[in-house]
């Protein structure tokens, strides 16, 4: 995309959650005449005004004009689905819709290393964005993963770097509406079902995953992971592939080997960091570590500052987080688990009798497939928000469950209820948006609770 030709263009951004503001804040920049146009009157704020006012972008609340129609491309937000009336209208009039990822790498002349996958994005790029920082690059972490890229891409130019790297966690909501967007690493961690209630099909939903690859070319890698079945059945070709394993004999370019992470140079295969010294628990932490290691191999080929950038690496709020201890029972936030997989991932990390609050907005998955790894030490399942029902239809028969009104309820029963040495995790295998904003503020809700407790020792 030429962006010489942006100044002057007329663009509406749909939407005006975090990565449409910055998708105005970045357009309005380089001379674009924005206008945002959001259906929700419940999202204008004075904050959003002033935003607006300092940028010079005109704005709507409440419905969507005739503007939207005139405008010369559309940025919508991952949070808009095409089924919409809007959608329908700008598809049938042909105009060109792009995300905001997509247009933020129009102007971004670094190198990007992209992650997308089921689970595991979001600790993967901050290990990658660690390992970089640690080897003397000026990393920029952006994306689904709590910051936009735009605004990244912003606060990039007034810093003057002199080896930026560009680390973007991409959803497949995201990928959607790409046109020309090429990571110069692309890395796939995992392919598990998600966002049933938003795709006509599994496959549909993979395919937007796999769209990450689709503009790759000879100065382009693509990063896979050995492990995955749904990866390994599909045939993906790139010019450029390197793979990670944990479980796969074969090996792999980054991989475990009698209990070593390491990687494979041109001299043979180099021992890293023994995989007891990872600070994250988990044996799906090991592949996180395999996933950013073969990722940053372009960059980094020094086993010694990959080892130190590993041990030094603390570990993501809202994944699987130690909270801390109320009278004997350890307290876990995973309010990033917003899926039954990384569900899944939480329950096995564990042994200790297992409080777990589960629930939220229903995706469209099968929660039974949680029912095999609960059998040996689940106490309760509390469920909350409005999938408790389908929840409580699905498993109920075979394990105990009791409906709360809130987490809040939920975290009083179960800390009244357990005994010490117990576990209460939030995992809830469900997006936030019935009760919260995002995950983050569930999470964050979570552990303030836990901490406030009154009465409790800590």
């Amino acid at each position: 995309m030429d962006t010489t030709t942006i100044k002057g263009q007329k663009v509406a951004v749909l939407g005006s959650q975090r990565s449409a503001m910055g998708a105005a804040r970045l357009l309005s920049h380089f001379g674009a005449k924005v206008l945002v146009s959001e259906s929700n009157t419940d999202q204008f704020t004075a904050e959003k005004r002033e935003l607006f006012r300092k940028i010079g972008a005109e704005f709507e609340f409440g419905y969507h004009s005739q503007d939207v129609m005139e405008c010369d491309f559309i940025v919508v937000s991952p949070g808009i689905p095409e089924n919409v009336e809007i959608m329908q209208k700008i598809r049938e009039q042909g105009i060109p819709v792009y995300s905001e990822i997509e247009i933020t790498s129009w102007f971004i002349d670094a190198p990007i290393i992209a992650v997308t996958g089921s689970n595991g994005k979001t600790t993967t790029v901050n290990l990658i964005h660690h390992l970089l920082q640690t080897a003397g690059y000026d990393s920029y972490l952006g994306g689904n993963v709590g910051v936009a890229a735009s605004e990244v891409y912003l606060d990039s130019l007034s810093d003057s770097p002199k080896k930026p790297i560009f680390v973007l966690e991409v959803s497949s909501f995201q990928l959607d509406n790409i046109e020309h967007f090429k990571p110069q690493v692309a890395v796939i961690l995992n392919l598990t079902p998600d966002h049933l209630d938003r795709y006509p099909s599994l496959d549909a939903y993979y395919d937007s995953k796999l769209g990450l690859l689709r503009n790759l070319d000879e100065n382009c890698t693509a990063v896979i992971n050995q492990d995955d079945p749904e990866l390994m059945r599909r045939d993906i070709v790139a010019e450029n592939k390197r793979v990670f394993a944990v479980d796969n004999l074969s090996g792999g370019d980054a991989m475990l080997a009698e209990g070593v992470l390491g990687m494979m140079k041109d001299t043979g295969w180099c021992p890293i960091l023994p995989a007891k010294a990872l600070p994250l628990p988990g044996r799906h932490n090991l592949s996180n570590a395999l996933a950013a290691v073969a990722s940053v191999m372009d960059f980094i080929d020094q086993p010694e500052v990959l080892a130190r950038g590993l041990m030094t690496f603390n570990a993501v709020p809202h994944r699987i987080e130690y909270i801390g201890k109320v009278n004997g029972i350890r307290c876990y936030n995973d309010s990033k688990a917003t899926n039954i997989a990384s569900t899944e991932v939480a329950i096995h990390s564990f042994s200790q009798p297992l409080w777990l609050i589960l629930g939220g907005k229903d995706k469209g998955g099968d929660f039974t497939a949680l029912l095999p790894l609960l059998e040996d030490h689940l106490q309760q399942i509390l469920l909350v928000g409005d999938a408790s029902d389908i929840i409580d239809t699905q498993i109920g028969r075979d394990v105990t469950t009791s409906r709360m009104d809130t987490i809040d309820s939920a975290i009083d029963f179960a800390l009244k209820e357990g005994q010490p040495g117990d576990v209460l995790l939030l995992s809830p295998a469900c997006a936030s948006f019935d009760q919260f904003e995002n995950y983050e503020a569930r999470g964050d809700h979570f552990r303030e609770q836990i901490q406030d407790q009154t009465g409790w020792s800590m």
